[in-house]
């Protein structure tokens, strides 16, 4: 069976099939949803530019979560918008985190999105797979809603492009 540290950067759904499996269709919206759980892993673990190890409670707990089972609440987390809440955790998370999470939370954010209108499209094409024409139809599918997702990614990459410069 699957360990901790085996599904740290997959999809929601891909980490629910593994633990009862049943016929899935993995799409590149999977595959963007596992690029962000890499990206926050990475966000967690990596203290920027300066090299310096930051390991404040915060941070560290955060790094329990994602490392663990409970990577889906260090999502919910990261998604705070309440004004300053970031900010006043500098000590506890590191600047780099801090700032990171400016893109972070957009990122998700847009990510839920994708996921909710691609769940129609994918639970009418697992069903019927075996028609030619649904082939070509998940197709173009897979092109819309994984171009998007990458073309959203860095839509906000450009705009927090000044935050992202402060902690490289």
């Amino acid at each position: 069976m699957f360990t901790q540290g085996t599904y740290e950067f997959m999809s929601q759904k891909l980490v629910k099939v593994l633990w009862s499996p049943k016929s899935y269709l993995h799409s590149p919206v999977d595959d963007l949803e596992s690029f962000y759980y890499t990206a926050q892993w990475a966000v967690a673990f990596n203290d920027g530019a300066s090299g310096e190890k930051h390991d404040g409670d915060g941070i560290r707990e955060f790094r329990e979560m994602i490392s663990g089972e409970n990577r889906f609440s260090a999502a919910h987390e990261v998604r705070s918008e309440y004004p300053g809440f970031w900010e006043r955790r500098e000590e506890e998370y590191g600047a780099f985190f801090v700032n990171s999470t400016a893109l972070l939370r957009p990122w998700l954010k847009k990510l839920d999105a994708l996921i909710s209108d691609w769940s129609p499209v994918a639970d009418q094409g697992a069903e019927a797979l075996e028609g030619t024409k649904m082939k070509e139809h998940l197709t173009d599918s897979f092109l819309v809603y994984g171009y998007r997702g990458v073309a959203e990614y860095f839509q906000l990459i450009h705009e927090h492009r000044a935050s992202l410069e402060k902690v490289a």
